[in-house]
Parts: C-alpha cells; sequence; structure tokens
C-alpha cells in the first residue's frame, strides 16, 4: 500500500510538472504571435492591428470573463474589428469548433464584428487549416513567425 502512494504521488508530481510545461509552450506561442501577427495580418488579410495584441479577458453576453489567448483591435477597409485569438500547440477541428463555440460564440463584442484567428505549432490533420478557413478563422503556424513578406 505504502508502495501505491509513493507511486501516486509522483504521478501526480510529474502530471504537475507536464502541466507547467505545457502552460509554458503555450504562453511561449502566444507571446511569439503578438509580435508576428501585425505584419502577416496585414499582409494576408490587410488588417491593420491598432495598438498592441495582448493576453486579456472580455465579458460575455452574461456579463462572466472569458479569456482570451489573443486580443487586440483591427481596422479594415475602414470597418473596426475585434481580434480574437487562441493558441494550441497541436491544432484540431475540434479546437476550431471548440473556439468557435465556446469563445466566439459567448463573447460580447458591441457593435464590432470580430475578426478570428487562430495559432498553433502544427495541425492534427492534413485538412485542419482548410477547415478552419471554411469557417472563417484564419490559422497560422508557428514557423510562419519568420517568413518573409
Amino acid at each position: 500500500e505504502a508502495a501505491i502512494l509513493h507511486n501516486s504521488s509522483r504521478i501526480d508530481l510529474m502530471n504537475k510538472q507536464y502541466g507547467g510545461l505545457s502552460d509554458s509552450v503555450g504562453y511561449t506561442l502566444e507571446n511569439e504571435a503578438y509580435l508576428a501577427l501585425p505584419a502577416l495580418l496585414k499582409h494576408d488579410f490587410d488588417l491593420t492591428v491598432e495598438g498592441a495584441l495582448n493576453r486579456d479577458y472580455l465579458a460575455d453576453v452574461d456579463g462572466k470573463d472569458v479569456e482570451g489567448n489573443i486580443l487586440g483591435n483591427g481596422i479594415r477597409e475602414g470597418e473596426k474589428l475585434l481580434i480574437i485569438g487562441e493558441c494550441k500547440t497541436q491544432l484540431s477541428k475540434n479546437n476550431v469548433d471548440s473556439f468557435l463555440r465556446r469563445r466566439l460564440g459567448k463573447i460580447d463584442t458591441g457593435s464590432r464584428k470580430v475578426f478570428p484567428v487562430m495559432v498553433a505549432h502544427m495541425v492534427s490533420q492534413k485538412d485542419v487549416v482548410g477547415y478552419a478557413s471554411s469557417k472563417g478563422v484564419a490559422v497560422y503556424l508557428s514557423y510562419q513567425f519568420h517568413r518573409s513578406n
């Protein structure tokens, strides 16, 4: 019984360490996205980011705070946009659907139109980027952060 408890404690510790490492990778991806996205969005969508992109909270339709990995303001063709993004280490179709339903579906955007974006290191299936695009979500993979325009 003592051995089982000892192994359980080690597993708990390993899970905690893994969670911390996973968080660190996610925050690093977000931090890189804040720097790279303004130029990429301008080049690919003629969207000008106004001010800085950052991690923050927005109110949902019920007045509760909802975390946004990537938040900012932009303008395209005279229209003000609310940029809302999420980062995933490995992006799947389920992540896209969850982002649209759980994040964007509940955010109180006021009168601003939302420009959704997702950032990842890699995709879980070949057609994830096309799937996201068909749902109106821009996708960037981290290796694109360093491409020359």
